[in-house]
């Protein structure tokens, strides 16, 4: 075997260590005779205390006017303001009020407050839930519980009810309904905003009365029906989202409240009647319509948006 020669390993010097400097320790004011320890050195100045935010003063609130306690009597303060079957907008609309009407709130549900049907107005009740009385005139309820609604169907909303035994007037027939003056039992509603307080509940209000609404005779009340029927047809020529039957229902209602010929306002009741179902009905394809309107709007968008990104695919692509 061979033998493995060791091999020299050069000498190595060993590395210096220097020393390290010494670190300069600032000796610490001590204090003086007759100098309380932790006392601030002479010469220092002493640290500002921070300023403290003075709070600010709180700025009176408004106090809003407290509602009135109902019941009470109330006035109309605005022009054509919808009385409605229920509390909301979507119910359908039972008359059109103008300003200075008075109302008789009896109950206030959020924005909304009571009153009694306005007795232009045609109420409805089914056929079989009364017995008329020879003439047509009168009619009798024979079931307990009948509903009565702001249009003849069973879609009509439900203004109240009456029980059996209570007399109704009877001025109008569709069908297997017939239409009646509205009972005490039936309630409509209007929102606060267009009414204020001008006394109380079943006392005559304070300061000037209003006066009574002119009266209409038999010539003059056909001609208001044949221009409330011109306003309509002008409004039915109009796109649908451009019309409003606001005027024509008022003219209606005229008619209606102010003619000494029975008949005459017996027919402008009966197309005003028609006139709020086309309103109701009208509303309803509106409302309806809002959301596909909208879809339509950004579907269009994402169209252009689409046809712009391919010009711009087209452009940059190489030729």
């Amino acid at each position: 075997m061979k033998k493995v020669e060791p091999q020299a390993v050069p000498n190595e010097e060993p590395k210096k260590v220097e020393p390290k400097a010494p670190v300069n320790v600032e000796p610490k004011d001590e204090p003086k005779k007759g100098e309380p320890k932790g006392a601030e050195p002479k010469g220092s100045e002493p640290k500002a205390e921070p300023k403290k935010a003075e709070p600010k003063k709180a700025e009176p609130k408004q106090e809003a006017e407290p509602e009135p306690a109902v019941p009470f009597l109330g006035e109309v303060t605005g022009e054509r303001v919808y009385i409605r079957a229920g509390d909301g907008i979507n119910y359908m609309v039972l008359s059109v009020a103008s300003r200075g009407d008075r109302v008789e709130v009896s109950q206030r549900r959020y924005d909304w407050l009571r009153i009694p049907v306005p007795k232009t107005c045609t109420v409805w009740v089914r056929q079989d839930m009364v017995s008329v009385e020879p003439g047509g005139k009168e009619a009798t309820v024979v079931k307990d519980r009948v509903n009565v609604r702001g249009r003849p169907g069973l879609t009509g909303d439900v203004l109240g009810q009456v029980s059996t035994g209570a007399k109704l007037t009877v001025v109008d027939a569709d069908g297997e309904w017939v239409g009646v003056s509205p009972p005490p039992e039936t309630f409509a509603w209007i929102h606060k905003q267009h009414v204020r307080k001008v006394g109380e509940a079943g006392a005559p209000p304070a300061g000037k009365e209003r006066p009574a609404l002119p009266t209409m005779g038999l010539t003059a009340a056909a001609e208001a029906l044949r221009k409330a029927q011109e306003l309509y047809q002008a409004e039915l020529a109009k796109p649908a989202d451009k019309r409003n039957f606001d005027d024509v229902l008022a003219a209606y209602q005229k008619v209606a409240t102010q003619s000494d010929d029975p008949y005459s306002a017996a027919a402008a009741e009966r197309a005003r009647q028609r006139l709020l179902k086309i309103v109701d009905l009208h509303n309803s394809l509106r409302a309806a319509r809002e959301p596909l309107d909208e879809f339509d709007k950004k579907y269009k968008a994402l169209e252009e948006e689409y046809k712009k990104r391919v010009e711009e695919a087209g452009k940059s692509r190489p030729q």
